[in-house]
Formats: C-alpha cells, structure tokens, sequence
C-alpha cells in the first residue's frame, strides 16, 4: 500500500494537527493574499499530495475564518481527488468588505477520507501519513507520482 504523501517547500507549511485530539488537520496561507468583497480567489498553501487509490481530500473552513476575517471557503467544501498532482489551493470568498491576510494565517482544514463503492473491495490498510519537505521533488511532483490525470490540474479533470 502507498503512504498518504504531502510535499511542501517549507516544514511550516506541512498540514498539521494542532492538539493531539485534533481531527483534521491545518493548512496554512503560503502567501499573503487580499479578498476583494465578493470575489472568489485561489489561496496558495504551498502544498501537493499523492494519495493512493480509494482515498481523498475534503477542505474545510477554520470555524474561526467568518469570525475573525469574514471569510468563507466560496465552494463549502473543497474536494481534491486521489490522483490530483497540483498545488492543494483554497477558494475564499469575503462576506463582508475587503480583507487582507498575512502568509502563515490558519485558512482551512483537511479531512482525509476513504473511498467506498458497494461493488469494490475497500483495502483492509489504513495508509501512513508522510510529510516531505524537498523542493526537487515538490517542483517535480506530477511526474514523482504520476497518476492517470497527468497535466490536468486546479478545477479541472476533463481531458
């Protein structure tokens, strides 16, 4: 079984759990970022994964993001499939007035599921979670653990 793998150029980046007894885990802002009223715009993490199959990722608002900046994530809940290669990115949406938000800010959670379809066999493995902070391999991500949607990254899994 593949290891659950994230890359980031910087260890203070990697997600992480604040508390032992936390469930999901932190992504934090890579760069500082500004929200005009209404707009939606892609926040960067600095973050790439490789999950093996039968496995994949929710994101999720901090509880903390409408109430300390009047943020929302604009689509409620991100969803980055198995085989995406590209850079984990959040859609935030101001409710309010323009905001600004410093690189390093706690934007979001992430929620590492399984995958179940009735008619296939689920592996009996829980995968490890391991983290790498190697720019080479960041910048090389895609072709390091190719996947079946090859070029195809953000927003998109049409050919």
């Amino acid at each position: 079984m593949q290891n659950i793998i994230f890359c980031s150029y910087s260890e203070d980046l990697l997600p992480y759990k604040a508390t032992e007894w936390s469930i999901w885990w932190d992504l934090k802002l890579a760069e500082d970022i500004t929200v005009q009223q209404w707009s939606v715009v892609l926040a960067w993490t600095w973050i790439k994964s490789a999950l093996p199959l039968w496995w994949w990722i929710k994101i999720y608002a901090r509880s903390s993001l409408p109430v300390k900046f009047g943020l929302m994530v604009a689509n409620s809940v991100g969803v980055i499939d198995s085989d995406y290669r590209w850079e984990i990115k959040v859609e935030l949406t101001s409710l309010s007035w323009e905001k600004f938000l410093a690189a390093w800010t706690r934007i979001a959670q992430l929620e590492i599921c399984p995958y179940f379809q009735e008619w296939k066999c689920f592996p009996n493995e829980t995968p490890k979670v391991e983290m790498l902070v190697d720019a080479e391999i960041y910048e090389n991500f895609a072709d390091k653990f190719s996947s079946e949607r090859g070029e195809w990254w953000f927003g998109s899994t049409v050919k």
